[in-house]
């Protein structure tokens, strides 16, 4: 049997706002499942993006294990965790961050190169697959300036998949967005989890409502609390 992409067993962390209030996530445990849609919810911003961050190794947890594809990560020095980082897992900020001086396909496809160090007739295939998967075929060849702002974020999605990640990690989605295109963008987002099979967790922007995650983990003062909404296998 496969193992869960990525799991936590008591894991704790702990980080101090601007304001330097302290916030900190206790003993969280949980297995999450391929192909599942998981939105972090919770009153305070502090707190689900702390859980955020340290679920996709950003932010070092101060005690318990975190277990990628079963492994677990607690020997690992820096390096190896970047390289566990860059393979297992992809990324989408609330902002695009590419590359103005290359087109649409260029961006997508530049971490087929870099991370996957995949063959040109490969990585052709494989980035014509994901630019319909995400809606973009059409404007492959534009350079990005040409972009508006949910062309440039379906971009970056496009990208953040094409290595086929095994956990998508998405920060704020739906930021400096229409609640229209942020729709779209998370449809997109969806989509591309289901026939990925890859796990989606996400932070929405303060201003996005958005039903139809799988599950909702809501980050509380003492704990983290599910709540299970859609069943995407069944």
């Amino acid at each position: 049997m496969a193992s869960n992409p990525l799991s936590v067993r008591n894991l704790c962390a702990e980080r101090a706002d601007e304001r330097g209030a302290v916030e900190s996530l206790i003993e969280f445990t949980y297995q999450f499942q391929p192909g599942y849609f998981y939105e972090i919810r919770g009153e305070n911003p502090v707190g689900k993006n702390l859980l955020l961050q340290t679920l996709g190794l950003r932010v070092p947890a101060t005690s318990g294990e975190i277990f990628v594809d079963g492994i677990s990560l607690a020997n690992l020095d820096l390096d190896e965790l970047s390289d566990v980082r860059n393979r297992k897992f992809g990324f989408l900020f609330s902002a695009p961050f590419l590359l103005p001086a290359f087109t649409v396909l260029e961006n997508v496809a530049m971490p087929l190169f870099k991370i996957a160090q995949v063959e040109t007739p490969e990585a052709k295939l494989i980035t014509e697959e994901i630019l319909d998967m995400t809606g973009i075929t059409e404007i492959s060849d534009a350079s990005i300036e040409e972009l508006g702002a949910l062309e440039q974020m379906l971009t970056a999605l496009a990208r953040a998949m094409i290595h086929h990640p095994r956990v998508l990690i998405a920060e704020d989605v739906g930021n400096h967005l229409s609640a229209v295109a942020a729709t779209q963008l998370l449809n997109s987002m969806r989509r591309c989890s289901q026939r990925l099979g890859v796990t989606v967790i996400a932070t929405l922007a303060d201003q996005i409502s958005w039903q139809l995650s799988d599950v909702s983990l809501e980050v509380r003062p003492k704990c983290v609390e599910e709540f299970v909404r859609n069943n995407p296998t069944g």
